[in-house]
């Protein structure tokens, strides 16, 4: 069986009078953590299109400008420590053998690799603050504004975990953390597009 469900609510869709067109200006970013805030920008800009009730363009054309403010930002390393640095026996490294022990030479593995940490944390958390305004660009009064105080937690895989290797650690958090800051970058547009419409 089929059927189609109906549902009531106080609230409307109304568009600001006289706006038709929207330009989204480039994010500011004054946090101390260096974010993919281009991902912010986009997204906002996605979401006014699939709305369908606004038109982007440039900001010299536009009724509205909408501005994002990234006021704070952090990422930090949460969860489990990883050992990973191992040596050629596949015990954890605690110091760097003797060189010269009366014994055969230990192999280059058995050393302390300086170029990596010996211990990860398997998962991160992306704590941010974002500002997003709309300005009607005639009247210049405030169309809406809105402040989003979010936290992302991701899974950051390192070669300790047996899913990666080495070689690809700092890419493979990269991707973890850009992917985290693209969902937050999404549900902020996509409320902020339905806080300026719905009344």
């Amino acid at each position: 069986m089929s059927g189609c469900a109906y549902r009531f609510t106080n609230r409307y869709v109304k568009i600001p009078a006289g706006v038709r067109t929207v330009a989204v200006e480039a994010v500011f970013d004054t946090s101390q953590e260096v974010l993919p805030h281009e991902m912010l920008w986009q997204s906002l800009q996605r979401a006014f299109a699939a709305d369908g009730h606004w038109q982007l363009v440039g900001q010299s054309q536009a009724d509205a400008l909408v501005r994002a403010h990234i006021r704070e930002g952090n990422v930090t390393a949460v969860g489990t420590n990883l050992d990973n640095d191992l040596n050629s026996r596949g015990v954890v490294k605690i110091k760097d053998p003797k060189v010269f022990d009366g014994g055969p030479p230990p192999v280059p593995s058995d050393f302390s690799q300086m170029t990596q940490a010996g211990k990860f944390r398997d998962q991160g958390t992306m704590k941010t603050v974002v500002e997003v305004e709309a300005w009607n660009l005639s009247t210049h009064q405030l169309i809406a504004r809105k402040v989003y105080p979010v936290t992302s937690g991701f899974r950051a895989l390192h070669a300790a975990s047996g899913v990666t290797t080495k070689f690809n650690d700092h890419l493979r958090y990269e991707e973890a953390t850009r992917e985290a800051f693209l969902h937050m970058s999404e549900s902020i547009a996509k409320d902020f597009v339905k806080t300026v419409f719905v009344r």
